[in-house]
């Protein structure tokens, strides 16, 4: 057997949603009878174009993908107007939160987060061999940012901040994040993640956007992996000053995004109809599901992405098994939370049927 890093005994392998296929045979639903609603994906697909755009980048499988992403950076700088040189692409936003903390971590080094969160920010610090600092999340379920910047020491490298939250779905206001930002040591990177900021519709969320561009220790990460429906594809950006880029590129590994996911992100920013078109009807869908949870008077967030989170019981995996046996697959959390994401008004009303019959039991 070989030698393996005694550190990450205590971790395990990322554990995604069940595939459909692998539950319809083990449940006797068709895999058609199932709703998905696990991983916060789009219900939609990709965008009109997009599968064109794809399928016309095979003929060059045989040469490496543009390692600079340079059409796509072309495409995003006028969707964000931002300077291309503000903008980082990588395989998904999770590839780039790993290059994020090996370029900052290491041994002696600690992170700072809030919990519950994405769990991601724990995992790619154990990769860097850096210590993670976890701050619970205020009783409204928000970031409380004035425990996280008590919590920074000498040897904090990096603030995550996820910005709405997930699993939670809330939001920190534009002024709390510029707080923080200004109130840690210029040494210590904060990571703003908002990859889910396509779903907010409160006039009061505003964007890290700018403060990335004009502080050299802060950098925004967001992704195509939702509204946009490229989730198969691996395809995220982060936006930041170019030298602090710079440094943090020198931990990506060469040519990570295919030339399919690059042409189907930049066919994706050309349709900026059907982007709001999903946000409006991501809106009403999240308005729904928020609205039964009100009425059945389950304990819930006030979400503000394409998901929603709560609560029913003390058991969630007992929980999201009766859902499942119902053919509704969702997240089960710990402390008997559930994470739904917004589907189609056919799978919305699915849950919610499945919900009632749930809470009947």
């Amino acid at each position: 057997m070989p030698t393996f890093r005694k550190d990450l005994a205590g971790i395990g392998a990322y554990v995604p949603g069940r595939p459909m296929e692998d539950l319809a045979g083990k449940m006797g639903i068709a895999p058609g009878q199932f709703v998905m609603l696990a991983s916060n994906e789009s219900p939609d697909g990709p965008f009109p174009g997009v599968i064109e755009a794809a399928t016309g980048a095979l003929p060059r499988s045989h040469r490496y993908p543009d390692n600079d992403a340079t059409v796509v950076s072309a495409a995003l700088s006028e969707w964000l107007e931002v300077r291309a040189d503000h903008l980082w692409l990588g395989a998904g936003s999770v590839a780039l939160l790993a290059n994020i903390a090996l370029a900052v971590g290491g041994p002696g080094t600690s992170a700072i987060l809030a919990w519950p969160s994405f769990v991601m920010y724990r995992t790619v610090s154990r990769w860097a061999m850096t210590e993670t600092v976890e701050v619970p999340l205020t009783p409204d379920l928000l970031h409380d940012v004035e425990a996280m910047s008590a919590a920074i020491r000498d040897d904090t490298a990096v603030v995550y901040l996820c910005n709405p939250n997930n699993p939670t779905g809330t939001i920190l206001t534009g002024d709390a994040i510029e707080w923080l930002a200004a109130t840690v040591p210029d040494r210590v990177l904060v990571v703003v993640d908002e990859a889910y900021h396509d779903f907010v519709t409160d006039p009061s969320y505003r964007t890290a956007l700018p403060l990335a561009i004009e502080r050299p220790n802060v950098i925004v990460l967001r992704t195509f992996s939702k509204i946009f429906g490229l989730a198969a594809h691996r395809i995220g950006y982060a936006v930041g000053q170019p030298g602090t880029i710079a440094e943090l590129r020198k931990t990506q590994i060469p040519f990570s995004i295919s030339e399919v996911a690059q042409a189907a992100a930049t066919a994706s920013l050309r349709d900026a109809a059907e982007h709001r078109r999903r946000v409006e009807a991501n809106a009403v869908g999240r308005h729904h599901l928020l609205g039964v949870l009100e009425e059945r008077g389950l304990l819930h967030s006030e979400s503000h992405a394409n998901f929603v989170y709560l609560r029913i019981g003390d058991d969630s995996l007992a929980v999201s098994d009766e859902f499942m046996r119902r053919g509704v697959i969702i997240r089960p959390l710990s402390r008997g939370w559930l994470r739904v994401t917004v589907g189609s008004d056919s799978e919305n009303k699915k849950f919610v049927t499945t919900l009632d019959e749930v809470l009947a039991r």
